[in-house]
């Protein structure tokens, strides 16, 4: 996974790259209680609660802007919104 990100190679196979995320995460598992559960599961159960939650707009959204979300800059990203909720706060 990281060779392909690497070698900037996610875009000429983004298929691979999703069948690698599905499959790197199905033999992880939580342990909770003496019970063992399927770290897929898990997530499913979350994204399902999300999507009653009326999510389901933000994560078909993030999955058509897949493109842009790759090239996004997370540090930006959260230093401009730390500044405007500056900016709100005025005591």
């Amino acid at each position: 996974m990281q060779l392909l990100h690497e070698r900037k190679l996610v875009h000429v196979f983004p298929n691979l790259s999703i069948a690698l995320r599905i499959y790197l995460s199905i033999p992880v598992a939580n342990c909770e209680s003496g019970r063992s559960f399927s770290k897929l599961l898990l997530i499913k159960n979350r994204l399902r609660s999300d999507i009653l939650d009326g999510k389901h707009n933000l994560l078909a959204m993030m999955s058509i802007e897949s493109d842009f979300l790759h090239d996004l800059s997370f540090e930006q990203t959260i230093s401009d919104i730390a500044k405007a909720q500056a900016r709100k706060m005025q005591f």
